[in-house]
């Protein structure tokens, strides 16, 4: 009797690791500190979603719902914007070539949409950096919803 009960302690460790494992393990690979010239470029998803980020601190999206839900009345919004790229989820990178490893974009529309902004994660798998959006830093993304840089000449 004692034994089973062991074997049934051991099992039910062996599947709380497995589920603590597997739930630190999104899509998209590590964690990667960016600098601008690595995030600014043409960004997009199979789903349809297209994020260009410019030199001088700005982006246009399209379609960015398909990768992130967000607030009613923050698609439009996130149309275009502002972009800061975060030394971590709080400070601003203040350097004269910052790194990241968060993107914040910002609406630059009126006050009451400043509360649709959305992060985007920055990480590096075996294909190369990808992007994240999500509202909040908790959240992960499934494959399909990750944003990879197109080649310069493409997008």
């Amino acid at each position: 009797m004692a034994a089973r009960f062991v074997l049934s302690i051991r099992s039910s460790c062996a599947l709380a690791i497995s589920a603590l494992l597997a739930s630190g393990c999104s899509a998209g690979g590590s964690s990667f500190e960016a600098s601008q010239n690595d995030i600014i470029g043409t960004w997009s998803n199979p789903k349809g979603t297209h994020l260009v980020i410019d030199r001088g601190g700005t982006f246009r999206a399209e379609n960015l719902t398909k990768a992130v839900p967000v607030q009613d009345g923050c698609a439009q919004a996130l149309s275009s914007g502002k972009w800061l790229l975060l030394a971590d989820t709080t400070n601003v990178a203040r350097t004269s070539d910052p790194q990241g490893s968060t993107l914040d974009l910002l609406p630059t529309n009126r006050a009451e949409t400043l509360a649709c902004s959305v992060l985007a994660t920055i990480a590096k798998d075996s294909t190369g950096i990808n992007l994240c959006l999500v509202e909040d830093e908790d959240q992960t993304c499934a494959g399909g919803d990750l944003l990879r840089k197109a080649p310069p000449g493409r997008g």
